[in-house]
């Protein structure tokens, strides 16, 4: 026993250092891309790395948890609202073909609408406060979510549904022991592609009536011309992104552990 939970730790920590060594490999590209443009262009708008974080740590450092805060909770708010609302209907468009009839042609219709169009409606028929913010970002992620989820649903193999109802298992329970495992993959899929999408559409939001917030940061820092300060919310933002889809990924390693294993839940190991 404590054989194997030694192999269990040893590959846990062989995982966080692959992981680890990606990043690492990747924001070096990505700092030495920056570096290289910030060397050929040789102009203001463009620093280097180096300033960029100096400024970052330096004199943003008092006033970046606060900006760094609002949006993390607008974001956490609005991935947990459109996880729900959005996989609860994706899988009533799956599984049922009333809702399929009835909500599917509208889904279907405002799926490919560029929803950044809709921030002024927003602002109009629910305010500039907080509530309109977030709801915005809902409405704008949450269509991944809704399509990632009913066609999993359909992808679920028919035997499968079959054994369920022989099992004696309502609707409810097809959904609890069926469909939810089936699909909790795809439903970080989603998370993921949401908190990409939302963070874009938090960051328009986040320019109009505050003065916390990554996004706000970012254009007031642009609209002083204060170059390095724009350029060290931009990479706050990108850290902030990162750190979020390590969370997800670690909460995805504990959900679903067959993942790793390589076989899908109900495969033979």
């Amino acid at each position: 026993m404590s054989a194997g939970r030694g192999a269990k730790s040893a590959g846990r920590i062989g995982r966080f250092v692959r992981g680890l060594r990606t990043t690492l490999v990747g924001l070096a590209v990505v700092a030495a891309g920056w570096e290289l443009l910030h060397l050929a262009l040789r102009t203001p708008a463009v620093p280097s790395p180096a300033e960029a974080l100096g400024a970052l740590f330096g004199r943003l450092g008092p006033e970046l948890p606060a900006h760094l805060g609002a949006s993390l909770a607008r974001i956490l708010a609005a991935t947990a609202a459109q996880v729900a609302f959005g996989g609860a209907l994706g899988i009533a468009l799956g599984a049922s073909r009333r809702v399929a009839a009835v909500l599917g042609p509208a889904v279907s219709v405002l799926y490919p609408v560029p929803k950044i169009a809709f921030l002024p409606v927003f602002m109009i028929t629910l305010g500039i406060g907080e509530a309109s913010k977030v709801l915005f970002v809902v409405t704008v992620a949450a269509f991944q979510t809704i399509v990632a989820l009913r066609d999993g649903v359909a992808e679920i193999p028919p035997n499968l549904r079959l054994a369920a109802r022989s099992l004696g298992l309502g609707r409810g329970g097809t959904v609890r022991h069926l469909m939810l495992p089936a699909l909790a993959p795809r439903l970080f899929t989603a998370a993921r592609l949401g908190i990409g999408v939302g963070l874009s559409a938090l960051f328009f939001a986040e320019n109009y009536a505050t003065r916390h917030g990554i996004g706000y940061l970012i254009m007031n820092s642009f609209a002083m011309a204060d170059y390095r300060a724009m350029y060290a919310g931009i990479v706050a933002l990108s850290l902030l992104a990162l750190a979020l889809f390590a969370a997800l990924d670690a909460a995805e390693r504990g959900v679903c552990p067959w993942l790793r294993a390589g076989h899908a839940p109900g495969d033979r190991a």
